[in-house]
């Protein structure tokens, strides 16, 4: 597992985890980085390597929509930047780096509405990269599903244009 977290340790920009020798790549897009890490793996990580290991994957990458690292994702609205400064680069060169994009947020709605409008910028580059956006369906208030409380059997659907 392979982690970039900045020097301060508030911020995570990006997360992989190899789980085969061959296979796709999937890429895996949150709200926020919790407590996983090059060593640590969190309830959420776990959760993507059974569902990467399903699927024939070879590794997933995790970007979030905010790369500051909180268990609470109402900090969020508390700290002067819940981005960080190289979360647009990272965010990137995971889009790049990956096969699949799967947005798997859950309802926006669990942070502050001021920043609300990073999700659709988000799905917008994740959409615009050309390659495959699946996710695991839609919340009642249109938003991809979070994968914690799905089954394995949980099918990926593909991303149609103005589902959020």
């Amino acid at each position: 597992m392979n982690a970039v977290i900045s020097e301060c340790g508030r911020y995570r920009y990006r997360l992989e985890h190899t789980v085969a020798m061959n296979g796709p790549v999937y890429a895996f897009f949150g709200i926020n980085p919790s407590t996983a890490d090059a060593i640590l793996n969190d309830i959420t990580v776990r959760k993507w390597i059974g569902f990467s290991k399903r699927w024939g994957a070879s590794r997933f990458i995790v970007g979030n929509a905010f790369a500051y690292r909180s268990i609470d994702v109402k900090a969020l609205a508390m700290v002067d930047d819940p981005y960080g400064d190289k979360i647009g680069d990272h965010t990137t060169d995971i889009i790049n780096d990956a096969d699949i994009l799967i947005p798997c947020w859950g309802n926006r709605s669990k942070v502050s509405s001021k920043l609300h409008g990073v999700f659709d910028v988000l799905l917008d580059a994740l959409v615009s990269s050309g390659k495959p956006v699946m996710h695991f369906g839609l919340t009642n208030a249109g938003d991809p599903k979070h994968p914690l409380m799905l089954g394995y059997s949980t099918p990926l659907i593909p991303w149609e244009s103005g589902a959020a």
